[in-house]
């Protein structure tokens, strides 16, 4: 407890330097508010509008939460399909490599004219985004299972399911709360753009409104919470993985991130 303790300390100190730094060279330069406010300033239009940031962050997290458990279950379905048949892997897994090559911002628009401009759309954005980090680390940690206990397991008679739940899954467990951890940002972000091109509510749909509005400050405030809910949803995931995979090494190989 007291290393994690120490540990945190030097991203705080970090943070804390850089508002530091970043206030006096405000405060030197004069700049106007419009251009750059000052800590401070955002600390105080945080604190105005306080409600109403945590009001459109529920918006936002509810659909980022429920499209990271799509994208989740479905990356772990194909995963395992395209790991374990061979038939599957020659024919999904170019077609998934097509559908992660297309870029979202492009598929965005698309896809609030066929679901609308309500939740619906961002969850379909958030899980197609999320998808492909949580599908590649799962297939990747399925095939890194070693042969040896494989044959072991064959050698006293055990199937393809026994084999795929005692050897395999618990080897791809690591790979996948890797993937896990990318892909909760990346739903994330998937729904803030989605928030952006089209809603009536969000954090995507309020720090739009306060850019038009020219209100820095402000923009500036609803990005910081974003920054902190996504490091504490990383962090989260990291805890879990902690706690559930205790016999796993921290420094193992994590898989594929792409």
């Amino acid at each position: 407890m007291k290393a994690r303790m120490f540990a945190m300390l030097y991203p705080i100190s970090t943070f804390a330097i850089i508002l530091l730094a970043w206030e006096g060279i405000v405060d030197v330069l004069a700049l106007p508010v419009f251009y750059i406010p000052a800590p401070t300033q955002i600390a105080l239009a945080l604190y105005r509008g306080f409600d109403v940031y945590m009001s459109h962050l529920w918006t936002t997290m509810y659909c980022t939460f429920v499209a990271f458990a799509i994208a989740l279950v479905l990356g772990v379905a194909f995963g395992a399909l395209v790991s374990e048949s061979r038939f599957a892997e020659r024919t999904l897994l170019p077609v998934m490599v097509a559908l992660q090559s297309m870029p979202r911002i492009a598929l965005a628009p698309l896809i609030l004219v066929w679901f609308g401009f309500g939740p619906t759309s961002k969850i379909v954005l958030g899980a197609l985004t999320a998808f492909f980090p949580l599908f590649l680390n799962m297939a990747h940690g399925l095939r890194t299972a070693d042969p040896d206990q494989i044959a072991l397991m064959r050698s006293i008679r055990g199937n393809r399911v026994q084999i795929f739940w005692m050897i395999k899954l618990p080897t791809a467990l690591p790979f996948l709360f890797a993937g896990m951890q990318i892909g909760v940002i990346l739903a994330m972000l998937a729904v803030i753009v989605g928030e952006f091109l089209g809603a009536n509510r969000g954090m995507g749909f309020l720090i739009n409104t306060e850019s038009n509005q020219m209100d820095t400050a402000g923009v500036f405030a609803g990005i910081f919470i974003l920054s902190a809910v996504g490091v504490l949803c990383h962090n989260g995931v990291q805890y879990l993985r902690d706690r559930l995979l205790f016999w796993s090494a921290s420094h193992e190989i994590t898989g594929s991130t792409l």
